[in-house]
């Protein structure tokens, strides 16, 4: 079985979400310039960096065609809001890795848009503290509890 990808937001990484990189069958990803956490991989196609952004660096191993945007970027403006760049630019990210799980500290502008945003991309949008529905999704997708 493939592992489950999960996307976590800069500021999601609670004890509940730390404990879910002990279980194997689950990969968690953030974004590989904000706030970086040896605990969880790092994008290798985040969405939409530019020479102009502060996030690109000599030394990165990155493709620059792995960093465009997909083609649903647009889309996911249209409903977070062209406001909220480094909120898209986040979703577009998980999108491109095929995560399942987006789990974010963001009710506002991420988790109370989910359901659009799950009807666009196929994942599901989660608030970071809400470890029994996050815990229940993951149960359906690997068949049990996480470890």
């Amino acid at each position: 079985m493939d592992r489950i990808s999960i996307y976590c937001e800069d500021g999601s990484m609670n004890k509940f979400v730390r404990a879910l990189k002990k279980d194997k069958r689950l990969n968690l990803i953030s974004f590989p310039f904000e706030n970086t956490n040896r605990r969880i991989s790092k994008s290798k196609k985040p969405s939409g960096l530019t020479c102009d952004t502060e996030f690109t660096t000599a030394d990165s191993d990155m493709l620059i065609s792995d960093t465009l945007h997909s083609d649903i970027y647009e889309s996911i403006k249209q409903i977070i809001g062209v406001e909220h760049m480094n909120d898209i630019r986040h979703i577009d990210t998980a999108f491109k890795e095929n995560c399942k799980l987006f789990i974010t500290p963001d009710k506002d502008d991420i988790v109370n848009n989910g359901k659009a945003l799950e009807e666009l991309t196929g994942i599901k949008f989660f608030y970071c503290e809400d470890y029994e529905l996050i815990g229940s999704y993951i149960s359906t997708l690997i068949g049990e509890m996480p470890n």
